[in-house]
Order: C-alpha cells, then structure tokens, then sequence
C-alpha cells in the first residue's frame, strides 16, 4: 500500500467511487462551503439515507492507499480508529485531493488548529487553504513571535500562533470542561452524516474532533468510541464525559454519543438536518437508551 497525505482542507471519505452532480463541488481541495451551500436539510437528511459519506480526512492526515480506480482512491484514514479495519477507516477519496510526494519523516513538535478554521499561509504572506480544527502540522520554526513555519504537503506554510490556542480561557478549566467549552463554539452548526470538521459534524465526529484538539485519541465511530475511557456513573459524571446510547431501551446496538454538559444536559450533534444543541437527558427517549458513560481525559 502507498502511504498518502490529504491536500484539500477537508476531504469527503466516500462509500462508493462515484459521486452525483449535488456532489461534485466537494471534490475541491479548497473547501467545502461552496458543496454545504446548496445543499438543503432534506439533502443533508439524504447524506445519511444513503450512506454516501463515510468520515472525513483533514488536511495532512495520512491516507493509505490500496488502489487506485479512475481518479479515485481506495484506503484508509490512518488516525481514524475502526476496529473492524486495523490500518485505519476505511473509504474512497478523490485522488486529486492526495499527495503522493514522499515527504520527510515528520519527527519534531506538532501543532493543532484549535479555532474553527484558520488560514495556512504562503511564507511570502497569500494564503494556501483555510483550514479546519484538529488539524495537526510539524513545526519546523517558532522563532517569529506570531506565526510557526510548518511543513505541508504543499511545501512550507505558516501558522499563526494564536490559532493553536484555544478562543477562550483554559487556566480554570479541567479538560473536560474544555470539551465542553470548546463544543459551544458549534452551537447551531448544521449536522453532517460523516462530518468531522468544523464544516460540521455527525455524533461521533463531533466528539472526535473535540478530543482530538485536546491530543485525546479517540476511535471514529460511536461502536467503538463506547470501548475507551473510565466508566462513570451518571450521577457522578462531569463535564465532559461522554454517554452513550443503544436502541432497545439500551440493549441494542449504539447508535448515538453526547458529551455530558453538567445539570443533566447534553451537547451533541444529533440528527440530519438539525443542528449542534443542548438538550435535557431527562426530556427526551434518550433517557431510556442511556447505556454508558465514560471518561477519557
């Protein structure tokens, strides 16, 4: 297999090699707001009905290429855990949105955009991409006092430093209370099945990418995200802790993730063509579904 890195700011990992007009704007390596702008709640509701996202990969990330098949790439996203698949989460990408140029072995300090998006600059000031939070980059430099230089697979960039701090203050804050604070920052941000930027988010992506501005490593999906952490009963859980829920009155499979916001409230990207909220546990079936909640800062 050929180890690979993403070049868009946020590529779309697909479940099947082909992609219908509605889609086609989602395969520039510039963003995907032009993609979200036309698409409706009904066509975000459809996203899911037909399963045609399956996550996402972030700028840089490593993709591990399997074959390629009329400009697409079958592979898997290395930092994205499956347990069904042990190289990574499996999907297409459009190759297009591959580097396929070896690069140095990324050894030194590493950087994460903790802002929704900030701009990867030109060393000459222009700007590459914009970029989403979680990004991760190698520092090469820190010496200029308001940007790091950071190698990419475009070639050297900047970053300026105030983005890999988070909007708010942390001194008082507990990691999980971090998570928390850092989600409030998606507040009304339209769901997206598959989402794991700042574009949007599905459940689990929304709780993966937050964990993973905080160097937190989860798995992807939900499935196996409930396999990680300290388990917590919720009358003691924190903000922060994550709970988990399963069909059948909590016997079945699960099928959502919450981050517990304190007082029995949750915050959460709940379903297609809703939007990041709040919600009271004790106000909805969710209640009933509750089958674990567990701790991993």
């Amino acid at each position: 297999m050929q180890s690979t890195r993403i070049i868009a700011a946020v590529a779309n990992v697909w479940r099947q090699p082909n992609n219908t007009s509605i889609d086609t704007p989602a395969l520039a390596n510039v963003g995907l707001q032009p993609w979200l702008a036309q698409l409706s709640d009904e066509d975000t509701v459809a996203l899911e009905r037909d399963n045609r996202i399956v996550t996402q990969a972030l700028f840089n990330d490593v993709f591990l290429v399997e074959q390629f098949v009329n400009g697409w790439a079958y592979g898997y996203v290395v930092n994205q855990a499956d347990s069904r698949h042990p190289q990574g989460y499996p999907g297409w990408v459009w190759a297009a949105q591959l580097s396929t140029v070896p690069l140095p072995v990324q050894t030194g300090p590493m950087i994460t955009i903790r802002r929704g998006f900030t701009p990867l600059l030109c060393l000459d000031g222009r700007t590459f991409l914009n970029l989403s939070l979680g990004t991760e980059l190698p520092v090469i430099s820190s010496k200029d006092h308001r940007y790091y230089t950071v190698q990419t697979p475009l070639g050297t960039g900047k970053i300026a430093k105030r983005a890999t701090q988070f909007a708010f203050r942390t001194a008082r804050l507990t990691p999980g209370a971090t998570l928390v604070r850092l989600g409030e920052e998606f507040l009304d941000l339209r769901y997206l099945w598959g989402g794991i930027s700042a574009y949007g988010f599905d459940c689990s992506g929304f709780v993966y990418t937050l964990h993973r501005s905080l160097g937190i490593r989860l798995p992807r999906d939900a499935q196996d995200q409930i396999k990680q952490g300290v388990a917590v009963d919720i009358a003691n859980a924190q903000l922060g802790d994550l709970c988990f829920f399963a069909h059948n009155h909590g016997n079945g499979a699960v099928h959502h993730v919450a981050l517990y916001a304190g007082d029995g409230w949750l915050l959460h990207a709940p379903t297609p063509g809703k939007h990041v909220t709040y919600l009271q546990l004790a106000s909805t079936y969710l209640q009933d579904e509750l089958v674990a909640v567990k701790r991993n800062w």
